[in-house]
Formats: C-alpha cells, sequence, structure tokens
C-alpha cells in the first residue's frame, strides 16, 4: 500500500477486548447493584454488551446522548431479568464502573507492535471510536495507550458516529493527513473497513474472530495487525 502517510485505527475490538471488558465489568456492576442477580450476572454482563435494543446505534447517529444510551441499555437488561429499578440504579451503576472496566480490560497483543512498526516508518498515528471521550480515555489510560495516538476522533466530540463519511474526514482533518493517504483499520466489515473505503480511505478488515468466508468484501482482510501492510 504504497502512499500510506497515516494510520488510522479503530479501538474497541481493534486494539483493545472491549467486547470481553464491557460484559465482565457489567456482570460484575450489576451483580453489585442487584445482588439478588448474582447467579444470572455473568448471562447479564454480556446481554448489557450486545445491545439488543440497538441503544448504541441511536448514539452514533445523535438520537441519544452517551449517557442517556448507557442508561437504557442498563433499563433494558433489568427489564429482561426483572430487576428492580430505583431512581439510584443507574447512578450506582456508572459509579461503580470505572474500576470495574478498568480491572477487566486488556490490550491485544500485536497491538504494541504495530504501533512501533508504525513509528519506526514515521507513519501519523490516530484513533477513530464511536465510543465517547471520556470512556475512551478511560479505556486508553486503562491500557496504558493514552500517549499513543496523534489524534482521537470520538463521537461526542464530532457530533456524529462511524459509518458516516463525515466521521473519517474528520479524523483525517485532526490527524493531518488526506483520506487518499489514510489507511483505516477495524474489526466491524461495514462501520468500519468498508465505510473507511467509501470515504476515501484504504479500509482494512481486523478478521479476528474468523468470519470472513473469503469472498471479496472489496476491502483487504487480515486475522491480525501484524499483517497490516502500508
Amino acid at each position: 500500500m504504497s502512499g500510506t502517510r497515516a494510520l488510522l485505527l479503530d479501538i474497541d475490538d481493534t486494539l483493545l477486548d472491549t467486547r470481553g471488558a464491557m460484559s465482565r465489568a457489567a456482570a460484575s456492576v450489576i451483580g453489585e447493584v442487584w445482588p439478588g442477580s448474582v447467579e444470572r450476572a455473568e448471562e447479564l454482563g454480556r446481554r448489557y454488551h450486545a445491545d439488543p435494543g440497538g441503544f448504541f446505534g441511536g448514539y452514533t447517529r445523535g438520537e441519544l446522548t452517551f449517557e442517556a444510551m448507557r442508561e437504557a441499555r442498563l433499563r433494558e437488561v433489568a427489564g429482561h431479568a426483572g430487576l428492580a429499578w430505583a431512581d439510584t440504579s443507574f447512578a450506582e451503576f456508572e459509579e461503580r464502573w470505572p474500576a470495574a472496566f478498568r480491572a477487566g480490560t486488556t490490550a491485544f497483543d500485536d497491538v504494541e507492535r504495530l504501533l512501533e512498526r508504525a513509528l519506526v516508518d514515521g507513519l501519523l498515528v490516530g484513533a477513530l471510536t464511536n465510543s465517547s471521550q471520556s470512556f475512551t480515555e478511560l479505556k486508553l489510560e486503562a491500557v496504558g495507550l493514552s500517549a499513543a495516538f496523534g489524534a482521537v476522533a470520538t463521537t461526542d466530540t464530532l457530533g456524529y458516529g462511524k459509518p458516516h463519511p463525515r466521521a473519517f474526514h474528520e479524523a483525517c482533518r485532526l490527524l493531518g493527513s488526506q483520506p487518499g493517504e489514510t489507511l483505516y483499520v477495524g474489526d466491524d466489515l461495514a462501520v468500519d473497513a468498508q465505510a473507511a473505503q467509501a470515504a476515501g480511505l484504504r479500509g482494512v478488515w481486523l478478521d479476528r474472530r474468523g468470519e470472513w468466508a473469503g469472498e471479496d468484501v472489496g476491502v483487504a482482510v487480515v486475522a491480525s495487525l501484524d499483517a497490516v501492510v502500508w
């Protein structure tokens, strides 16, 4: 991929095991807020991450604030499990969340190697995530990546999220690169790789879970960050 001057990265489930971290943190905190749910906490933690109500999508489209999205997700889980909702339930959940999430989040072992390669090759390196700024700062701090990026673009700072082309273009602007010279890597085929490609970047799908069946998906496909080339 000659001509690449910048590397833009998704964060959740690309750099960090957010799927596992969120499920574990939600299970832990739900068990504390509703002690009677401890036996089901693991199941409910997975449901919180899965977000069957699609509230995170509403947030990325600008229809919900980050706080309203998180409360809606928790209310859905509580309603599904028949847990009594009190005026303080969401506040208690949010108060306990940072410590629980920080304790359970990890970066994938290929992240450091990718960042080292990019540094050696002189690439601009940034991140674009559909999460909030405060939550993103928590994640990066938890795994020691707070200083790893020249720019970090989030949904609440941009006012919109992926897959909208403006999200990719604004992230490039913040990073100081043009879309055509920027490589974008993410774990979601449609929202990350194909959307980046459609926005004029070079999209790469990071298929950590082995979902690719070998068909042409219009973007490069890698199973590890070690296989990303520029």
